[in-house]
């Protein structure tokens, strides 16, 4: 894989790709940096702020920001096309991805500013939620000095600077020799390694919400809930789980709960209001709705193929 992105690099002669990030990066006021599909640098930093350099050396932020960046640059795989997102520490990042035949190998990550202060961050997505960082400004004036002076810049420039990138990214593709592409597309391994990058990444992100609602199903359980303990936004965590699932969070919910369940009307002592209530559902009927939705009978006409008869009291 290394030896792949190697030869790929040299083929666009990559000290003088080095200059050109450089360059691009002193005339946007955009920090920039080319990395592979894991996020692994491929490329010097260009321009990288004072803040972030300070902000990468204190532990727990530093996980985040490089979560941010395996995030950013996977959404920009997914989607094929340069993602513009808010990091932890409520700046502008943009990930403009790779790909080669509808393959992605790696990105030039893009950012490390403010949005300018008249314009709304609305439209642009928060990954991981924002970090407190007062705390922190508290403790170090200095690198509250360092954040505020962070270039600030408008949408349409970052989005125009994203562009260019993007045109930048297909020309680092499109100029190798014909034969060191089919090297890099036939490669077993990067297809392998990136298919089980993707996978396994989300599956970690989501971990903790999966087993917050194991535990809980019998309580009610928000999305704020579930998104902080993956420690993301909102918004990010619900279009995530619908791409990882194939289904939204209520509905996943409620499919746990009606396994739960069907386990529980096998023992004829318990009644289906009183299951219906310990599996979280506050309201018995729509109970009885969801569970023949999901198992083709109603809770009685399950607990009968069980064998088993409800005690009514």
């Amino acid at each position: 894989m290394n030896d792949t992105w190697c030869k790929l690099y040299a083929t666009v002669k990559t000290n003088e790709f080095q200059t050109i990030q450089d360059n691009l990066a002193k005339s946007t006021d955009l920090a920039i940096i080319t990395v592979d599909y894991k996020g692994s640098p491929l490329t010097a930093h260009s321009e990288c702020s004072k803040f972030c350099r300070q902000i990468r050396k204190l532990p727990e932020y530093a996980i985040l920001c490089e979560k941010c960046d395996a995030y950013g640059g996977l959404e920009a795989a997914k989607t094929k096309e340069p993602f513009i997102y808010l990091c932890h520490a409520n700046i502008i990042d943009v990930a403009v991805p790779i790909i080669v035949n509808d393959m992605y190998l790696g990105g030039i990550m893009a950012g490390q500013i403010r949005l300018a202060p008249n314009e709304s961050k609305s439209k642009i997505e928060q990954i991981y939620r924002e970090s407190n960082l007062e705390i922190l400004f508290d403790l170090d004036p200095d690198l509250k000095k360092d954040y505020y002076d962070l270039p600030t810049i408008s949408l349409n420039k970052i989005e125009a600077t994203a562009k260019i990138l993007e045109t930048i990214c297909k020309y680092m593709v499109q100029n190798p020799s014909e034969k060191l592409l089919d090297e890099i597309v036939n490669s077993v391994e990067v297809i392998h390694q990136n298919q089980e990058w993707t996978s396994s990444t989300n599956e970690i992100l989501l971990k903790p919400a999966i087993l917050y609602i194991d535990k809980n199903f019998s309580r009610k359980i928000t999305l704020k809930q579930l998104a902080h303990a993956c420690n993301i936004s909102e918004s990010y965590f619900s279009r995530l789980f619908a791409k990882c699932f194939g289904k939204n969070v209520t509905d996943y919910i409620n499919d746990i709960r009606i396994e739960k369940a069907k386990v529980l009307l096998s023992n004829p002592d318990m009644t289906v209001n009183y299951i219906s209530r310990f599996c979280g559902f506050e309201d018995s009927s729509y109970f009885i709705k969801r569970f023949k939705k999901f198992t083709g009978v109603t809770p009685q006409e399950f607990r009968k193929v069980l064998g088993g008869n409800e005690i009514h009291r």
